[in-house]
């Protein structure tokens, strides 16, 4: 039997175990759990290990879908799939999040991180949750793409709606599946979404719905604090004011303001260096202090020593994609 397989990558929720229950004919496995880091701002669960699901093309022909955990942490398993479960994928998709505050970055650091891989397959961007923040436009990727000499479909999905989904891996299979009839799958898998509407409450599908409903809107600081490590969080705008903070000392707040006007210091003194992301501030035996910068946003944080300044940074990128406090940054 000729098997194909699809690797979906992308930053935490931007929907990769969604796309695959979508149109996978058997109950995915996952590796979801609760969430104890930055992702609480947008999800109940996130994956730490691998999704995979599977779907019947012809009598001959099986597709499997494999999706990656969205955040670096889990990166271990990002090179588990490419090295071993999917090295014979025939093509990857990136699925990117238009809400995020800078969705060119995940593009960026994806194609950083997988173009090895990415080289040797078909490769598609998958645009989601357009529907919720209608910009970046596909114009807007598609001159993102140009400026790099990269050139890659870029198609805009709903990760819950299964024909889109399906249309989106055909597009990546094109040039290899040409003896599967896409029109006979598509139906089945229309099929397939409408038993899944109504899940028996006994059921994965039941039960997985249950976990990922709508999550109540918190702010940047509320989901900050309630990372594991994270003692107190700070939000500065473009302007270098506090607008939000969980840390009751003005010393440190006045602090974080400083860290972050030295660094727009050192920018305007040496216009050639590129934007300073953080500045961090250590002491062998207390807490670190640390600021993480965007070109129109700041976030200050007091960590536990036991914290690598990598582990800091992953939760402080996230919550930052995220913050609702941001206006222009898709410029950026």
């Amino acid at each position: 039997m000729k098997s194909y397989k699809v690797l979906f990558v992308g930053s935490p929720g931007s929907g990769k175990t969604t796309a695959i229950r979508a149109i996978s004919e058997v109950d995915v496995v996952d590796t979801d759990t609760k969430v104890s880091d930055s992702t609480i701002k947008r999800k109940r669960t996130t994956t730490v290990g691998m999704d995979y699901g599977k779907l019947t093309l012809s009598d001959d022909a099986v597709l499997h879908l494999y999706g990656t955990p969205g955040q670096e942490r889990f990166k271990f398993m990002w090179d588990l799939m490419v090295s071993d479960l999917a090295n014979d994928a025939s093509a990857l998709i990136l699925l990117v999040d238009n809400t995020r505050n800078y969705p060119f970055k995940d593009i960026d650091y994806y194609l950083s991180e997988f173009w090895d891989y990415i080289v040797k397959r078909h490769f598609v961007i998958a645009v989601t949750r357009s529907d919720l923040q209608n910009e970046p436009t596909e114009a807007d990727y598609q001159q993102q793409l140009k400026n790099k000499g990269i050139i890659a479909p870029i198609i805009f999905i709903d990760a819950r709606q299964s024909i889109q989904v399906l249309d989106l891996v055909s597009s990546a299979l094109s040039q290899e599946t040409h003896n599967i009839n896409w029109t006979e799958v598509s139906h089945r898998v229309a099929k397939t979404e409408i038993s899944k509407r109504n899940p028996d409450p006994n059921s994965p599908q039941f039960e997985w719905m249950r976990k990922t409903r709508d999550v109540p809107k918190i702010s940047i600081i509320e989901a900050a604090t309630q990372v594991r490590g994270i003692l107190g969080a700070t939000h500065i705008n473009a302007q270098k004011e506090v607008t939000e903070t969980s840390v009751n000392e003005k010393k440190y707040n006045d602090l974080f303001c400083s860290l972050s006007k030295i660094a727009d210091t050192v920018e305007g003194k040496l216009p050639e260096t590129e934007l300073i992301k953080s500045i961090s501030l250590y002491g062998p035996y207390q807490d670190s202090i640390s600021v993480f910068r965007e070109h129109d946003q700041s976030l200050g944080l007091i960590t536990k020593q036991t914290m690598t300044h990598q582990q800091i940074r992953q939760q402080a990128d996230d919550l930052l994609q995220w913050s609702d406090n941001v206006k222009d940054s898709n410029e950026a």
